[in-house]
């Protein structure tokens, strides 16, 4: 898969920035979009959801935010557009180490989980 765009949600911008410089280390002709907001990054989405140039092919996704969780960040793109939901896929990426949520993540077959921070390796094996 060949990866443009990025998305990253996280209210964490510590952990925004940490997985921006690991993307832009491997890869810096991929675009990085970050959003702090969870309720923003759905807005972003939600507009644009038939406009295939203007998508991440990825998003990188906490689970834990205010107002919108990881999950309910789910359900909705899962009632957006065939368009969006073809060519973006998520991946959570969490510091729980509690099952419950873990179990819950992965199951969505179209959601793939990561614990957080990414890797170099973990990158590179998916735009491989």
């Amino acid at each position: 898969m060949k990866i443009e765009k990025i998305m990253i949600v996280d209210d964490n911008e510590f952990d925004c920035y940490i997985t921006s410089k690991i993307i832009n280390n491997l890869d810096e002709s991929i675009d990085i979009m970050e959003f702090n907001s969870s309720l923003t990054a759905i807005q972003f989405l939600e507009e644009f959801q038939n406009s295939p140039e203007k998508l991440p092919n990825l998003i990188f996704l906490d689970i834990y935010m205010p107002i919108i969780d990881g999950f309910g960040f789910v359900e909705k793109f899962n009632t957006f557009s065939d368009v969006i939901k073809a060519h973006t896929k998520i991946f959570i990426l969490s510091t729980t180490v509690d099952d419950l949520y873990i179990n819950k993540a992965k199951l969505n077959s179209s959601i793939l989980y990561s614990s957080k921070p990414i890797t170099n390796e973990f990158f590179q094996s998916i735009i491989n």
